[in-house]
């Protein structure tokens, strides 16, 4: 969990990087007080497990679904017959009377981002506003329920693989993979991995690597690796 805890970390330092980025520029503007606020929101339709309680990062190849509403005097407009036109990095990606809702797939790597802009025409008035979103890669997490990572010799245990951000409908569409000091130790579609320390290549030895990775079976370019270390007691 520790490779979670810090991708999640890194995630809300750059989103609060990018929203501080932003929002400073947004601040600096002049707002003629005729105009509305607008307030954009996203959401990631990638895969996550069910017990993940934050907010799926946009990573490659996910499905993005934005939505916007508009202020005025504290009060959510109507903006059934508001003129309002989408932009994901200076192209048009939709417009409509009363779009408030645009779906798109992100189409960069990680590291790179992604600008959603959007305009919305009411009542002679334009009001404009923009989102950075960032991608972030697709992650597996082995998870290793022993204190102190240490297992004891000749005893079998569960390691189980978690991914996270993939975008699949279902766990079942991932291959793993596995490998233990470096030998691999097959495929398909098990997420888990049985260690079984009594074996004579692991009885001489104090740690054992785990190396596991995960694979999108409709996408071969969606793929992550992650790699542990486990102690074995004498």
């Amino acid at each position: 969990m520790k490779m979670l805890r810090l991708f999640l970390l890194v995630f809300s330092f750059f989103a609060l990087f990018f929203l501080t980025l932003y929002g400073t520029k947004a601040l600096n503007a002049q707002t003629p007080s005729n105009k509305s606020s607008l307030v954009i929101t996203w959401k990631s339709g990638s895969f996550f497990p069910a017990n993940f309680t934050g907010k799926a990062p946009a990573t490659p190849f996910s499905p993005i679904i934005a939505s916007v509403e508009a202020v005025s005097g504290g009060k959510i407009l109507n903006l059934s017959r508001a003129a309002i036109s989408w932009k994901i990095d200076n192209k048009p990606i939709g417009n409509g009377a009363g779009m408030k809702n645009v779906s798109f797939r992100v189409q960069k790597n990680k590291g790179d981002f992604h600008i959603l802009s959007v305009s919305v025409s009411q009542n002679d008035s334009v009001s404009e506003d923009s989102v950075i979103i960032p991608i972030y890669p697709q992650i597996i997490v082995v998870e290793l329920p022993f204190k102190d990572n240490t297992i004891s010799p000749g005893v079998e245990n569960a390691i189980k693989a978690v991914p996270y951000f993939f975008n699949i409908d279902s766990i079942k569409n991932i291959s793993f993979f596995w490998q233990i000091n470096n030998e691999n130790k097959g495929g398909g579609n098990n997420d888990t991995l049985i260690l079984k320390t009594g074996e004579p290549q692991l009885q001489s030895q104090e740690t054992v690597e785990i190396t596991a990775s995960a694979q999108n079976n409709n996408n071969p370019l969606e793929f992550a690796k992650s790699r542990v270390w486990l102690k074995i007691s004498r």
